[in-house]
């Protein structure tokens, strides 16, 4: 008799159990999806994804909806952009990793964004440093970035450098806005072969060669701070506005807050902690140092201690800096 009461027991329990772990599920299930959007479009991709993905947020046709879209977004320290699509402006929000599709989506819901569309980013970009073998060329070298920016840099006495924004029309062809168009001839691992010619003469065609620089080892710390960056707030604020340019080819560019080439320099990894980060001028006669107090995908906060005498080399950069700095794109 008292086995067969311990044996029920046990399988009210055991029931008992599997219909808790069912409610509790369902109900948080169904607690996480009232913090996400109403309409998930395209679907939220597995965490696991290697893809970046952008998030569209609306298409609208009156320039008032796109202003309210944008002003919503960034007051959640979102970074937005627009882009035409027929008579449409849509609104993006673009390069998310796949293992944060969910918190932007719960922070779009927070904005009042309750139907969106998920896409991966198309692959309309390049990372990549060209050194130019020909010394004949008017340029030295030229370099892009996934934010859409490119530098130039003159073959003359200043080493002028150019900035500015391009885009891809092709798989062979990138327009560099107010420079030229490049028309890839053979692209391979370590070179390139390709034509340029100038907005000031676009009939005449130069064939050039180039060497792809070397790129600083992949890691999560640098796809977050490989980006072009603008100064929201800095202890010096003649830079406010400026933006910092920022490549895996150890490239590290700032312009002035209208826009125009400034300062091109070298950046490096002090170790391999990621926490600091040092510059050069002149091919590392002098040099700085400066910590990264935060990188996200949103934000990047650095303090520049500035000359230290103790350190053979370093750089009079200035005297304890800080800069905070928000992504372009």
């Amino acid at each position: 008799m008292r086995g067969r009461l311990c044996c029920r027991l046990r399988r009210f329990l055991l029931v008992f159990n599997l219909l808790f772990i069912a409610f509790f599920t369902q109900t948080n299930f169904a607690y996480s999806q009232q913090n996400l959007p109403a309409r998930i479009i395209g679907g939220i991709p597995d965490n696991n994804s290697a893809k970046l993905y952008q998030i569209q947020v609306g298409a609208y046709l009156l320039e008032s909806n796109v202003e309210n879209a944008l002003f919503n977004l960034r007051d959640c320290n979102l970074n937005p952009v627009t882009e035409k699509y027929q008579n449409f402006t849509r609104v993006i929000i673009k390069r998310i990793p796949a293992s944060q599709i969910s918190n932007y989506l719960r922070n779009l819901k927070l904005a009042g964004f309750n139907e969106v569309i998920i896409r991966e980013d198309a692959n309309n970009s390049i990372s990549e440093k060209w050194e130019i073998n020909n010394p004949e060329s008017a340029y030295t070298s030229f370099e892009f970035n996934h934010d859409m920016n490119y530098i130039a840099v003159e073959n003359d006495e200043n080493k002028t450098n150019r900035f500015g924004e391009y885009y891809i029309s092709e798989s062979d062809i990138i327009n560099l806005i107010n420079l030229g168009v490049l028309k890839i001839n053979n692209d391979g691992n370590s070179g390139v072969d390709f034509s340029f010619s100038s907005v000031d003469d676009p009939e005449k065609v130069i064939n050039l060669s180039a060497v792809k620089s070397d790129k600083i080892t992949a890691s999560e710390e640098l796809d977050l701070f490989c980006r072009t960056w603008k100064v929201i707030d800095c202890t010096n604020e003649l830079y406010i506005g400026a933006f910092l340019f920022i490549s895996d080819a150890g490239t590290y560019f700032f312009t002035t807050p209208d826009g125009e080439a400034d300062s091109l320099s070298q950046w490096r990894w002090y170790d391999d902690n990621k926490k600091e980060f040092e510059y050069s001028h002149d091919n590392w006669i002098f040099y700085g140092r400066a910590r990264i107090d935060e990188l996200t995908i949103n934000s990047l906060k650095v303090f520049d201690p500035g000359y230290r005498g103790d350190i053979p080399g370093y750089s009079r950069a200035g005297f304890k800096n800080r800069w905070v700095l928000v992504p372009l794109r």
